[in-house]
């Protein structure tokens, strides 16, 4: 049983990397560009290979952007970490250096709009469909 058990999750492990892009190791505030950081969103974001508290990766099963956020990111911000969903009253255009490192060739916005805050072991995963 427990081979068995142990196979199933290899199997599912090794399927979700076959259709998943690249996971990027980024760095951002949690905030606002227009308010200088302050309430919730993605700011200051950029490509970091040291910084290991959130990643971005584009599946491309479910074509969406998928960005994890660690539990130590979101010290001061708990009040948008409370509920199942978030809320992105910004957008927000992903730079060319972090498109290109998801291996996208189009531009990659996270439109305004309510999103579904998936808990984690490790802290938070927001699901982000992107336009074809």
């Amino acid at each position: 049983m427990k081979k068995l058990i142990i196979a199933a999750v290899v199997l599912v492990i090794m399927t979700v990397k076959a259709v998943a892009g690249p996971v990027v190791t980024i760095h951002f505030e949690i905030g606002r560009n227009s308010l200088q950081c302050a309430k919730f969103g993605i700011c200051n974001a950029g490509v970091d290979v040291e910084w290991k508290l959130s990643t971005m990766q584009i599946n491309d099963q479910t074509n969406e952007l998928q960005i994890t956020i660690s539990k130590e990111m979101i010290a001061g911000k708990e009040e948008y970490f409370k509920g199942n969903t978030v809320t992105f009253e910004e957008a927000v255009v992903l730079s060319a250096e972090i498109q290109k490192a998801l291996g996208s060739k189009v531009r990659i916005s996270i439109e305004t709009g309510t999103y579904k805050l998936i808990k984690t072991r490790s802290g938070f995963q927001i699901n982000i469909p992107l336009n074809k």
